[in-house]
């Protein structure tokens, strides 16, 4: 919210909200912190406390995770192999890589805090998540041509004729 948008009643309805939201004051200090660097301030007290509530014990930091899959998703496919954690990649990968990588952070961080919360979740529940292969570990696909007149060929040859030979 800008400065002349924050009446007495803004302040004093924003207060009751995030005391029953039982905000902390780290979560607070945090929150205005983190406040400071976005492109759009928010302008619910949830989305203030959800600033502040980004640590979920075991997984990585809500806004670091979002960063860091902003950045993996712009990515050519080839080198998006080292995401830092599986529920950073599985929220991506949710939301849309394409739409990570180019829509507006007015849309996208709203969407990856309430996706990222509930991929931790599931996580923590026992769901199992799955990172992309590593491309060096993978096999590769080779095809030889059957040359004309080569053994290969003749057996083909052969087997087709039988196969034209059955009535259907």
């Amino acid at each position: 919210m800008k400065d002349e948008d924050w009446m007495l009643d803004t302040v004093e309805v924003w207060a009751i909200a995030l005391t029953d939201l039982k905000i902390t004051r780290t979560e607070l200090f945090t929150a205005q912190r983190k406040s400071m660097s976005l492109e759009w301030p928010p302008t619910a007290p949830a989305d203030f406390l959800a600033l502040g509530r980004t640590e979920t014990k075991g997984y990585p930091d809500t806004r670091k995770a979002y960063e860091h899959a902003v950045d993996y998703s712009g990515r050519l496919f080839d080198d998006r192999d080292d995401w830092k954690h599986v529920v950073i990649y599985e929220t991506a990968r949710r939301i849309g890589f394409t739409k990570l990588a180019t829509s507006s952070e007015i849309f996208t961080w709203s969407l990856w805090r309430d996706t990222y919360g509930k991929v931790c979740d599931e996580h923590k529940e026992g769901a199992e998540f799955k990172l992309p292969l590593d491309k060096s570990k993978q096999l590769a696909h080779s095809h030889t041509p059957v040359q004309v007149g080569s053994e290969t060929d003749k057996q083909i040859t052969a087997q087709l004729a039988e196969l034209r030979r059955i009535p259907a």
